[in-house]
């Protein structure tokens, strides 16, 4: 494998990624479509380019590039089907294109190591997220952290670290106690507007419709919310305008706060992922 590739610049967690793809050898190409007055004439370049290339890198999320439908019909016409496709969070319809094209693709976030690694970054973006936009301290303020997964548990660690008296909320039991063993009074969303009683901030990391107006409501109203969750979040963002609430949705954050680490990140998911291919193609052979 020639293994040349395109990379999409979105961030600067791709800008570093494609320094490190090049200091090991690889030839990369580089579209970068920060600018959204030229995203349109970097992707008519990346119909040439796809001809030659073995492997595209997309942004996390994919959904980064504005025009996703030029994106989804060169991904149909022009992609060839031995090029290797990885990105972050395809939509449905671009899975469904890349399977029934037969297409091998990586979703950086349904990597389980990107994920645990990038929860490191994520949680302290987090961090800085609440220190510079909430008027309180962290030490000593009542924090509710929604959803108990990789980002979660990073979230909850670092700020009961640091002072915080942090309450989980979790839909599963089991969940609820895994937080109550690493020492976090954990809850059911039902005693969300309880728990929001006196909550100084809020950190979502749950892709759903969790931080609703029965939480909302019950908030100071100098209180803080931070989705990090993908998608539409799970934060009732009109909601939170009528109670004058200030609530961000914040995706991205490692590229944000600790691009060049996240690009080794993806680095080593690259290559894991090659290898996988690699692999796969020396057992079709016996």
């Amino acid at each position: 494998m020639n293994r040349q590739t395109i990379l999409l610049i979105s961030d600067m967690r791709q800008v570093y990624l494609a320094e490190i793809m090049t200091k090991r050898g690889l030839n990369v190409r580089c579209l970068d479509i920060r600018n959204s007055g030229t995203v349109k004439e970097q992707l008519e370049k990346l119909k040439s380019f796809l001809a030659e290339a073995d492997m595209l890198i997309l942004p996390i999320p994919v959904t980064k590039i504005p025009e996703q439908k030029m994106l989804n019909d060169i991904l149909n016409k022009n992609l060839t089907n031995d090029t290797l496709v990885l990105g972050g969070c395809f939509s449905t319809e671009q899975q469904e294109l890349l399977e029934r094209r037969d297409i091998h693709y990586l979703d950086f976030m349904r990597d389980e190591i990107v994920t645990e690694e990038n929860a490191v970054a994520t949680a302290e973006g987090v961090i800085a997220e609440l220190v510079n936009h909430s008027p309180y301290n962290i030490e000593e303020a009542k924090i509710i952290v929604t959803g108990y997964g990789c980002c979660g548990r990073a979230v909850a660690a670092r700020l009961k670290a640091l002072g915080a008296r942090v309450t989980v909320l979790a839909r599963r039991r089991e969940v609820r106690k895994l937080a109550k063993k690493d020492g976090f009074y954990a809850a059911d969303f039902a005693f969300g507007p309880e728990e929001a009683m006196g909550a100084a901030m809020v950190v979502n990391t749950v892709p759903a419709l969790v931080v609703t107006e029965k939480i909302i409501r019950e908030l100071p109203r100098d209180a803080y919310i931070v989705d990090i969750a993908s998608g539409e979040g799970g934060t009732d963002f009109a909601c939170a305008r009528e109670y004058g609430i200030h609530a961000d949705h914040v995706l991205g954050i490692p590229g944000k706060y600790a691009p060049k680490e996240s690009a080794y990140i993806l680095e080593r998911s690259v290559e894991r992922f090659i290898l996988k291919e690699k692999q796969g193609e020396m057992s079709d052979g016996f």
